[in-house]
């Protein structure tokens, strides 16, 4: 390996190791030219305009520094603006059972500003403030426009779209009903249910353990979250969308439906998959679905009976998300200043989306839903927990920090894939990031002191402490490779590049680390692939892979296993295993539920069974 390689290698470890020992003094300042702030001189509007700046720059700078100045500029702005006093919360709030009331993000909303997160919090994050709601819904904006600009829908959906043209819906609304189904296939695509780590298990409600931001973030969500996501990207594209509850027991919502003309159109965030007409095909609407409800049977597969009955129907409940920041006077005046590339959707009418929703046919109720507020009040949870605590310091420093990882992450949400003429893209930084580690990986251990040298770390001489700032190092950058190579196989899927999807999923992610908490989400990937390839061309051989992956998934708990039945089940050309149909009793969680290497990676090597599969990384330490 030659010099300046080793050189530009060791430079992408320096920052995962140096940042890791707590090395936070050296950092890029954001400059605070008002250059690129198109306003009228003096006026107030410069902090806002300022504050989406510094959003869109988000992966040059550290996000702690970026959530100082956000909110900084958006509480001078709103310090300048003449509140109503006659300004009241929306009347669905008064509804809301009294311990939900009762929750700090709900206090104040007519008079507060921007809030910053709770003192306590400031020696160990910066999250838990209103940045958090702010950064992940113009992470969410940034997405939906990409996906209206960018994105297709598969044959089969515009079959069905190209059926409603005229006869049942508008052109718009048929356009609309297009998008919304684009949007969830991204969300099933990239919000990802895995089993939670054992310390988690029990400790939250269904939707609870992650905000929007965080499940955005992590790629992580069960049915709950992906449906808080799918319906933060509705909105920033003015779709109205409610997660639906059927029957009036205490069972978690797990659909989310759409408003399309004067109906609902219907998505299951468990399943991963439109609710189908009778034939299988196409997204039932909610007033049809209520007057035959035997065409629940569509969602039915030979193992797996689909947990709606024809009683529940009776009762359907809409909850509507509305976010505590999204509920205040500030975001309403926020949201009315907000033009151009900065438009965001930050506030929400309860009420007004309540009265436009009442009379859609088969609706019985409508209500504020509470798991949001509880989501909201996660990091506090996490945060007072001795076990969850130092976990969420170090998921923070995984994803929050300036490591090459990090900022693809950014990169990705921004939706920001290809290099630019002075800007790396999201490929290219999970690239190196692989890259990275198989550089270190192969080298012997006088090599790995020498490259840390050549860097510029001045290492003492004791080989104990030598060795320990080379397993540190080793076992940062093994998981950011996992993270990297399954994020990869995200990009490529969203890409329609199957070949190098499942090459990234299966060899990528499966065979290097094959226990993985993304191992179900890979197969998914994996399936999806093949199937995208088996229709495409009538590929007999990839068809059949498909059904493999959504059948083989030994995880006889994974959240996909009811969608991925179904999916299986619909495939075309592919020959059905024989097994006994066993229906499984239903639990509450049941219901939340090769392509070559790239030519600029050399072929890497197989991880030592030792490394296969790394645990969380290791919590910062001053050093």
């Amino acid at each position: 390996m030659s010099r300046t390689h080793r050189t530009s290698i060791v430079s992408l470890l320096l920052i995962v190791f140096v940042l890791g020992c707590g090395g936070r003094k050296i950092r890029p300042q954001v400059d605070d030219t008002q250059a690129t702030v198109s306003t009228d001189g003096g006026s107030s509007k410069q902090f806002v305009d300022q504050a989406m700046t510094y959003l869109r720059d988000l992966d040059r700078y550290p996000a702690g520094k970026v959530k100082v100045e956000v909110l900084e500029r958006m509480n001078r702005w709103l310090m300048s603006q003449k509140l109503d006093p006659g300004w009241q919360p929306d009347p669905m709030v008064a509804e809301l059972p009294a311990e939900i009331q009762s929750l700090p993000g709900l206090q104040d909303l007519d008079s507060r500003g921007f809030l910053d997160q709770p003192e306590r919090f400031s020696s160990v994050t910066f999250r838990g403030s209103e940045f958090d709601f702010l950064v992940g819904t113009y992470w969410a904006k940034s997405i939906s426009d990409w996906i209206k600009n960018k994105q297709t829908p598969p044959a089969d959906i515009q079959a069905f779209l190209d059926a409603q043209r005229n006869q049942t819906l508008e052109e718009s609304q048929v356009n609309d009903l297009g998008l919304a189904y684009l949007l969830f296939d991204w969300t099933v695509r990239h919000i990802h249910p895995v089993r939670p780590i054992e310390l988690e298990e029990g400790k939250f409600a269904p939707g609870t353990s992650r905000d929007v931001w965080n499940a955005l973030q992590l790629t992580e969500g069960d049915a709950q979250e992906r449906a808080r996501v799918f319906i933060l990207l509705c909105r920033q594209q003015g779709l109205d969308a409610v997660a639906v509850k059927f029957g009036q027991g205490d069972g978690v919502p797990q659909v989310v439906g759409v408003a399309i003309g004067q109906d609902l159109f219907l998505f299951d965030m468990a399943y991963a998959l439109p609710i189908a007409e009778k034939d299988g095909t196409g997204i039932q609407r909610l007033s049809h679905l209520v007057k035959h409800p035997e065409g629940l049977q569509a969602m039915a597969s030979k193992n797996y009976k689909y947990p709606v009955s024809a009683e529940d129907l009776e009762h359907v409940t809409l909850l509507i998300d509305a976010p505590s920041a999204s509920l205040t006077q500030a975001s309403q005046l926020l949201e009315g200043v907000l033009s151009g590339d900065s438009t965001m959707k930050v506030h929400v009418d309860p009420t007004s989306l309540k009265d436009r929703l009442a009379s859609f046919p088969g609706v019985t109720d409508i209500q504020l839903w509470t798991v949001p507020y509880q989501a909201e009040n996660a990091i506090t949870k996490r945060l007072s927990d001795p076990q969850l605590g130092p976990l969420f310091q170090v998921e923070r420093w995984v994803y929050d920090t300036m490591t090459p990882f990090a900022i693809a992450r950014t990169l990705q949400l921004m939706c920001k894939f290809e290099d630019q003429s002075q800007q790396l893209g999201a490929r290219t930084m999970y690239m190196d990031t692989r890259v990275m580690e198989r550089q270190f990986r192969i080298a012997n251990p006088r090599e790995q002191l020498e490259m840390l040298a050549v860097g510029g770390m001045d290492l003492p001489d004791d080989p104990k402490v030598q060795q320990f700032f080379l397993d540190r190092v080793r076992k940062n950058v093994l998981l950011w490779r996992e993270l990297a190579s399954f994020n990869l196989g995200v990009i490529a899927l969203g890409d329609g590049q199957h070949d190098s999807a499942i090459f990234f999923f299966e060899d990528g992610t499966l065979k290097e680390f094959p226990n993985t908490r993304f191992k179900s989400a890979a197969y998914y990937g994996v399936g999806r692939s093949a199937e995208a390839i088996a229709r495409q061309d009538d590929n007999q051989e990839m068809a059949q892979k498909a059904y493999d992956f959504y059948t083989d998934d030994d995880d006889v708990l994974s959240p996909y296993r009811r969608g991925n039945a179904l999916r299986a089940e619909r495939l075309p050309l592919v020959n059905a295993k024989e097994e006994p149909a066993e229906e499984k009793p239903m639990k509450d969680s049941d219901m939340t539920d090769s392509a070559p290497e790239p030519k600029d990676e050399p072929k890497d090597e197989p991880a030592s069974e030792s490394e296969a599969s790394p645990a969380e990384p290791e919590p910062e330490t001053e050093s």
